[in-house]
């Protein structure tokens, strides 16, 4: 039958790999000890890892090892090598990554070994394959929210490519309600950084807001069995199930049910899903129910998490059992043939062999029978005993002279030596040889700081500048375009550079204010573009040729790699990250770099909308208009960006590090910025004064940093 697409499971253990290979997986995403985005799940050992992608080439399934987080300098350059080399000797097919910096590493030093782009890349719009293209990533995982039409246009891109890129997305499981890696709420409310493998699902945790119940946050899980054949349609190769947290029985049931209507789709029988299907789905894990998710809608409360369904609980463990006596136990079978000889006088041979490989074994000498001579028969029952194997006997071939004998010994011996050398044979095709390793070196930079600040409005503009800031960068998710036309001659009249803000989320069918106003723009000569995702960046070479760019702390630079892979882009100024703390701060090394000194932290942006959940699509509106409550009664506003459909969701208390002078200085930035959002013109002055009080802030991972 014809491979039309991939079905990729979830393993969180070496248990859980062997039952989803069992249920019908063509490949098994999992991790080792480090760098995956699942720090909390089992995971394999060393050892388990180099036994997992021997036991997936034997039979012809495939292994992709998460390396998906952000990785610090220490991490990269003194850990990742070493965890990446036995690896990629032993024939890993592919790595999942999510910082620049991880991925230059391996495209330098383990060259051929295909690069995922994980979702944690934000990846929405065509223009980002420009990037990737340059770094081996021979497959992108796109973000959730992408529907089937933006998906469509973004495989044809990739098939266009000179070295086509493959599209995987989820097909079920959990969604976030955050896009994916633009998530700090985790990281800001307790620690666990969800760019670190170690998000705690606080949006699980109760919500409310506008007399709704507690689930605001929480989206139901994704089911898309009825749609599979227009996913498959619109360029999907790897269907991905998620689920590395979750149990044995879940990921090899929703495996096997998903490898069933793959293989329908394959045989080219009129689709339909069973009810009793849908219904197993269910049972196996119920959130709140179910949804087709972002393939076919924006958002919406029907997406949003509600009561579980009732279900038999008699009936649920009989299913579970099944799933457990089908899958879980016993190995996958490869059909190999055998031949053998046995003369008098000659050693015994056999050869075990399929369409790819043939091994021979020489065993020891036949002699002439004293009593019962054995047969063309005996020698083909012991010969066929492949046990614990990962092989059973197709087709067996005995060719033995009359009145000859060996013992069973010996044949065991033959037979096990011939089984060993087949198997070598086998997984040398996969092997490879590592390059000598790449060394890098960096040059700490100091520099003296300027003053800037990010607003909103006309208002906070005038203040900022009074205050003395030197660059102000304008928010076009805020800002109507009259007042960027005006904030842009405040700043011509203030001596002060104008850099404007393209939004955080870059979308095809999302981004008609840039394109309705480019001409505008264009001639509005800013000294600089701040960029927020690397598909943005083409786009702006595009439109602004020539033009400074600045990346935001939203495009990641966690370590000096992606420092040097953001420079070798054309970007000249840096961002720094939120989640390092001073100390990993100051050992991030490239020139223009810039600190946020203060902000009120964006916690999330979703395509999800608070609004639409609520009270409805209230369209056209731009900036606070509401808050939510968690459980302990803390309010954190929101905002809506109609513009670009959207919403933020804010830290209940702004991050101010401005009067850290000492650490500041150790770093020493090129610049300082305070980030405005809601704050009048004299909160502005006052926090950008020398002697700034303020009544309630954090330091963010200022002084602690992430796990």
């Amino acid at each position: 039958m014809k491979k039309i697409a991939e079905v990729l499971a979830p393993a969180g253990s070496f248990d859980t790999f062997k039952a989803v290979l069992n249920a019908g997986a063509d490949a098994v995403y999992l991790a080792g000890q480090s760098f995956g985005a699942r720090a909390y799940a089992g995971n394999l050992s060393d050892e388990e890892l180099l036994e997992a992608i021997d036991y997936s080439h034997i039979h012809d399934k495939k292994i992709y090892v998460t390396v998906n987080t952000l990785l610090k300098n220490n991490e990269l350059f003194r850990d990742l090598y070493d965890y990446i080399r036995p690896l990629y000797e032993h024939g890993l097919d592919a790595v999942i990554v999510q910082d620049y910096g991880v991925m230059k590493f391996i495209n330098d030093n383990f060259p051929g070994l295909d690069i995922h782009a994980s979702t944690q890349m934000t990846i929405t719009e065509p223009g980002y394959l420009d990037f990737l293209e340059k770094y081996n990533v021979t497959r992108i995982v796109p973000a959730r929210e992408l529907s089937l039409g933006e998906l469509k246009v973004l495989a044809k891109k990739c098939n266009s490519l000179d070295n086509p890129v493959e599209i995987e997305t989820f097909v079920h499981g959990a969604l976030c309600y955050c896009y994916s890696g633009q998530c700090l709420m985790s990281s800001f409310y307790g620690g666990r950084s969800g760019n670190r493998g170690r998000c705690a699902g606080t949006c699980r945790l109760n919500f409310s807001g506008k007399g709704t119940g507690d689930t605001l946050l929480s989206l139901k899980d994704l089911n898309t069995l009825e749609i599979l054949p227009q996913i498959i349609d619109a360029g999907v190769y790897s269907l991905k199930i998620e689920g590395r947290m979750k149990s044995t029985v879940y990921a090899a049931g929703i495996t096997s049910i998903y490898r069933k209507y793959v293989d329908k789709i394959a045989s080219g029988e009129k689709y339909s899903v069973e009810k009793s299907d849908l219904d197993n789905l269910l049972m196996l894990f119920d959130r709140g129910g179910v949804t087709k998710g972002y393939y076919v809608m924006h958002n919406g409360r029907e997406m949003l998490a509600c009561e579980k369904s009732d279900k038999s609980q008699t009936q649920k463990s009989d299913f579970e059992k099944e799933i457990l006596q089908k899958y879980a136990n016993g190995s996958l079978k490869e059909t190999v043939n055998m031949s053998a000889s046995f003369c008098k006088g000659s050693n015994a041979v056999l050869n075990i062999y399929n369409e790819s490989v043939c091994n021979t074994a020489e065993g020891a000498p036949v002699v002439k029978a004293d009593k019962r001579p054995l047969s063309e028969t005996d020698f083909a029952r012991q010969l066929s005993k492949l046990g614990q194997t990962d092989f059973i006997v197709d087709n067996i071939e005995i060719s033995a002279e009359e009145d000859v004998f060996i013992s069973n010994k010996e044949i065991n011996e033959l037979r096990r030596s011939a089984v060993s050398g087949f198997r070598n044979m086998l997984l040398a095709q996969f092997a490879r040889e590592c390059p000598e390793r790449t060394e890098y070196s960096f040059e700490e930079v100091r520099e003296k700081y300027t003053i800037t600040a990010q607003i909103c409005n006309i208002s906070q503009a005038g203040a900022a500048l009074e205050a003395g800031a030197k660059r102000l960068y304008v928010d076009t998710e805020f800002v109507s375009l009259d007042d960027i036309v005006e904030i842009r001659q405040l700043c011509r009249n203030g001596g002060a550079e104008c850099v404007l803000d393209l939004p955080r989320v870059f979308r095809m069918e999302y981004n008609s204010f840039i394109e309705d106003n480019i001409d505008t723009l264009r001639m509005l000569s800013f000294d600089g573009i701040m960029i927020r995702n690397m598909a943005q960046l083409g786009y702006v070479r595009k439109y602004f040729p020539g033009v400074r760019v600045v990346s935001d702390y939203t495009i990641y630079a966690f370590n000096n790699l992606d420092c040097e892979v953001l420079k070798s882009e054309g970007i000249d100024d840096i961002t720094l990250p939120v989640e390092l703390n001073s100390g990993e701060l100051k050992h991030i090394c490239a020139k223009n770099r810039e600190l946020i000194v203060y902000m009120k932290q964006p916690l999330m942006v979703s395509a999800g909308c608070i609004e639409q959940n609520t009270s409805g699509c209230r369209k056209n509106i731009n900036g606070v208009v509401g808050s939510i409550m968690d459980r302990k009664k803390i309010r954190l506003s929101y905002a809506a960006v109609c513009k670009y459909c959207y919403n933020i969701i804010f830290n209940s208390i702004p991050t101010y590090i401005a009067d850290k002078t000492r650490e500041i200085s150790e770093i020493a930035p090129r610049y300082l910025r305070f980030v405005f959002f809601d704050e009048s013109a004299e909160q502005i002055k006052k926090i950008m004064s020398r002697d700034a009080v303020l009544d309630s802030y954090t330091r963010g991972h200022f002084n602690k940093g992430v796990e």
